[in-house]
């Protein structure tokens, strides 16, 4: 599936657990400080995307990118990202404006930085290897 055909299947949940509607929600929209989403609608996008594309998108994926290639002291000091982890999430997450990736970003707040093209670039990979996995 190309970007559009996902964001086409994707943008229905987004409405669905966040109550907006889909002609206002953009690839550049924030779910949480856009879209109002809260952690638990986090959640519940998890399991939809998972209904409907047949992957799963567990709730330290976009961490978890990072820390494979960074030790965990490494990585955060005291619940907030290192200057190395900013580095490895920029790297992992291009969709995010830099600006929102700054260094002291406490690890809690990774889901706020999260935006729709994380999810459908996500989605994308994992339907990829899937395939290829099938292939």
């Amino acid at each position: 599936m190309n970007e559009q055909e996902i964001l086409e299947k994707l943008l229905p949940l987004i409405s669905e657990v966040t109550g907006v509607r889909e002609d206002q929600i953009r690839m550049e929209s924030f779910l949480m400080d856009d879209l109002g989403a809260e952690s638990l609608d986090l959640l519940d996008l998890s399991f939809l995307i998972e209904e409907t594309f047949g992957v799963t998108i567990t709730a330290d994926e976009f961490e978890r990118r990072a820390t494979s290639r960074l030790p965990r002291e490494i990585y955060e000091q005291n619940g907030y990202l290192t200057e190395a982890a900013i580095i490895e999430l920029r790297k992992s997450l291009p969709e995010i404006p830099p600006e929102k990736l700054q260094p002291g970003l406490p690890k809690i707040a990774i889901p706020r930085v999260l935006n729709v093209a994380v999810f459908v670039h996500l989605i994308q990979g994992k339907l990829k290897q899937l395939k290829e996995a099938a292939a």
